[in-house]
This record gives structure tokens, C-alpha cells and sequence, in this order.
């Protein structure tokens, strides 16, 4: 699938939330990027489904990259695959997940 747009965001500060899956995929994602069917990532919790499959562990990280990255596929749905599952684009689309938010700038801050 062609990619219609890129976004890159300075991550200084930033957290995210690493969903371990029963497939044994890993997926360290922004807590409020969307999943395909709406919800968000930091909503999801041990127990959970996620494109069908089981989601073990939900934990929130430091970020350790530089910048955060953001994908629009050129498609109707503005959905992707990661790791085995489809997950929604924080830049557009009709899917369910895409409410019109720029989640792009924003991040999970945890106190220490």
C-alpha cells in the first residue's frame, strides 16, 4: 500500500505503551494512537482482543527514538498492519479510529 503522508514529531519526554501479544508480536505505540475498531492503545489491557488476538500485557515505556513517526495509507480506511494486527492512522481515514485528533502531538507523561 502506497503511504500518502509522513509525519515526523520530536519525542522529547515521551512514553509509550508496549502491548505484548499472545502471537508473540510487540507493538510500542503512543497511548493514544488508535486502534482499527476505535479504541486506543492505552485503553487496551491484558485480556483484551486486538484484531483477534490476545493481548497479554499492556506497560508504559520511556520512548527511546528521537522522533515519533505517523503514516497515512493511501487507502479509504486509513488503517495499517504493525506486527500482525490493523490499527488505525493518527493522520486520517474513515475508519472508525480516525475522529479528525492529530494524536501525533501528543504523549503519555508519566511522574516519576
Amino acid at each position: 500500500m502506497p503511504i500518502l503522508e509522513i509525519h515526523r514529531t520530536a519525542a522529547q519526554n515521551h512514553h509509550v505503551v508496549r502491548v505484548e501479544l499472545s502471537s508473540g508480536s510487540v507493538l510500542e505505540i503512543s497511548a493514544l494512537h488508535p486502534t482499527a475498531d476505535g479504541r486506543t492503545f492505552g485503553g487496551l489491557r491484558g485480556g483484551d482482543l486486538l484484531g483477534g488476538i490476545e493481548v497479554e500485557r499492556v506497560t508504559v515505556i520511556p520512548y527511546r527514538h528521537l522522533f515519533t513517526y505517523d503514516i497515512l495509507p493511501d487507502s479509504d480506511s486509513g488503517t495499517y498492519f504493525a506486527s500482525g494486527v490493523l490499527i488505525g492512522s493518527t493522520l486520517g481515514g474513515d475508519a472508525l479510529s480516525s475522529r479528525g485528533t492529530d494524536y501525533s502531538v501528543m504523549s503519555l507523561r508519566v511522574d516519576p
